[in-house]
């Protein structure tokens, strides 16, 4: 088996789905005024119900698939462990996402899921590797998060200063974080070209920049366009 469309689909699907239920818990809480008996289970219970209920089901896709593949005599000897991570970093996603914040624990959860299902499994040799690349990736992560936020401050302070509506606007500041992420997207494709060919590096950097930028690009889209309320953690700024 290979890290190809029929593995990506239910893993993307589990990502979503943790997202969604990690967005559920992060929900403000409303009861019907007047409820004394308490019946009302609140605003989040139905998102939360439906987060829960896609986790179920992006799980039992996974499990699916592994089957299958095991019928076709094409399931990695690693398929059993990478099913174990994907159920533990699960768990572990929702348990830290207010502690560590938003930024942090998605960064940390799509660095090590894919950096491992492109090795096919998680083994100990590949433990030193993981962890300098989960650091690096981190890293990165919260640079494009903190050049991002300066770029929208900026915006926004040159809009209120000039008189440039425009600039206020946090649907266009999060269009030129966007431009400027993909324009360093691109920059650094182009400066790793060569290592990226190489086999040893290539998991690496595929699942840094894959996790960094899909975290800012849900980041941009969530809170700076639907005006989510995202946990913060110990990401403060």
């Amino acid at each position: 088996m290979k890290f190809g469309t029929r593995r990506v689909i239910p893993l993307v699907f589990l990502v979503v789905s943790l997202l969604y239920l990690a967005f559920s818990f992060s929900l403000e809480q409303y009861r019907m005024i007047g409820d004394e008996r308490g019946w009302d289970p609140g605003s989040r219970a139905l998102p939360i119900a439906m987060g829960f209920l896609m986790l179920g089901l992006s799980i039992y896709l996974i499990l699916n698939e592994t089957a299958k593949e095991q019928a076709e005599g094409s399931v990695p000897a690693g398929a059993r462990n990478l099913i174990l991570l994907t159920l533990i970093m699960s768990v572990l996603y929702i348990l830290v996402f207010r502690t560590l914040g938003f930024i942090l624990s998605t960064a940390v959860l799509l660095f090590t899921l894919i950096y491992f299902n492109y090795q096919e499994n998680v083994r100990l040799r590949l433990l030193p590797r993981f962890a300098v690349g989960l650091a690096a990736s981190a890293a990165f992560g919260l640079l494009i998060y903190t050049a991002g936020r300066f770029i929208t401050r900026g915006l926004f302070f040159l809009g209120r200063a000039r008189g440039y509506e425009l600039f206020t606007s946090k649907v266009f500041s999060a269009f030129v974080v966007l431009l400027a992420v993909s324009a360093l997207f691109a920059g650094l494709l182009v400066s790793f070209r060569r290592t990226v060919n190489r086999s040893e590096f290539r998991s690496m950097l595929v699942a840094g920049l894959v996790s960094a930028g899909v975290t800012e690009g849900l980041y941009l889209v969530f809170k700076q366009i639907f005006l989510v309320n995202l946990a913060r953690g110990i990401v403060f700024w």
